[in-house]
């Protein structure tokens, strides 16, 4: 299938789409997961099977939604030249409503057994450490490029569901052979010469409008510094094991990330660091993802307005 028939299918279905009842959607789809401005979904279409699409309506022109996607394809490019490995994707600039663009990133369809996320429920606690432990070879290498590039730094958000196992066979042991995807690129973190690449006020266009200021100026700066920095990068991807009920694995897994990270380390990382940023991480989404909640009921219920962001049900953290 050419790029036109595929950029025609997801137009019919935004023209058509209801972010708010996407279970009855007329072209079948389902979600297979969230983000703060995304949403990632695979579409029950004979053209488009193979194929998951993340949706993200955040644009005012396509123009702005193109750019994007030059520096998203970027981003993937200069992931893959430091060493990582991006499974085969591409872009396309959808008109939504009222004005507004949506983009499409799509990327070869994986198995949902072999994300980073399952796996903590699916295998053995020492081949989860194993993962581990390559996961955090894996920042080395952007870090390595970043101590070798300081006027091209490269941000990585290394969380484990971030992850999925190459060449997935549940009956396969995860072992040093085994070959990581690195499988989220849609926030294309780069600084050259100091300067972000991408407008970080992208990231507030699905916060609700009284609470963008608010974000902005105490926030967004020190969220968006947060992946430029390999020890908050290690300590979340830790602190994730308590998001994904495992936290009986902290411990381990910190000797892991101290001992394979410590040259990048000045010092270990605490169980109590740990905890701490987990918890204050925890209410500040927990808070947000509310608020987008509130903001939803009062666009839609009250002021009869469409409301643009797909929202998950209640989260387990």
């Amino acid at each position: 299938m050419d790029n036109q028939q595929i950029l025609s299918i997801l137009q019919d279905f935004e023209k058509q789409l209801n972010p708010t009842k996407i279970n009855k959607s007329h072209i079948p789809v389902q979600v297979l997961g969230y983000g703060e401005i995304s949403t990632v979904i695979a579409f029950d279409h004979p053209m488009l099977k193979n194929m998951a699409f993340k949706r993200m309506p955040i644009f005012s022109s396509c123009q702005q939604t193109n750019d994007y996607a030059k520096l998203y394809f970027y981003y993937n490019e200069k992931l893959t030249s430091i060493g990582l490995t991006i499974p085969p994707s591409d872009a396309y600039c959808v008109e939504g409503h009222n004005g507004i663009y949506v983009a499409y990133l799509s990327q070869q369809s994986l198995n949902p057994l072999s994300i980073g996320n399952k796996i903590l429920h699916t295998h053995e606690d020492k081949q989860i450490l194993i993962l581990l432990a390559k996961i955090i070879n894996h920042m080395k290498k952007v870090w390595h490029h970043n101590d070798q590039n300081p006027d091209f730094l490269v941000g990585l958000d290394a969380q484990i569901s971030n992850w999925a196992i190459k060449n997935f066979d549940l009956e396969q042991k995860i072992t040093e052979n085994t070959e990581l995807w690195f499988i989220d690129t849609s926030t294309p973190m780069m600084r050259i010469s100091g300067k972000e690449q991408i407008n970080p006020l992208l990231f507030l266009k699905s916060a609700p409008p009284g609470l963008r200021w608010i974000l902005k100026q105490f926030f967004l700066q020190d969220v968006l510094d947060r992946y430029y920095d390999f020890r908050q990068v290690a300590i979340d991807l830790v602190a994730n094991l308590y998001k994904e009920q495992r936290p009986d694995l902290i411990s381990k897994a910190l000797q892991i990330v101290n001992q394979e990270a410590k040259d990048y380390l000045d010092t270990p990382i605490t169980e109590k660091e740990v905890s701490s940023y987990y918890n204050e991480d925890k209410f500040i989404w927990a808070f947000y993802l509310s608020a987008r909640r509130l903001d939803r009921f009062f666009k839609t219920k009250i002021f009869g307005k469409r409301y643009e962001f797909i929202l998950p049900g209640k989260i387990k953290r």
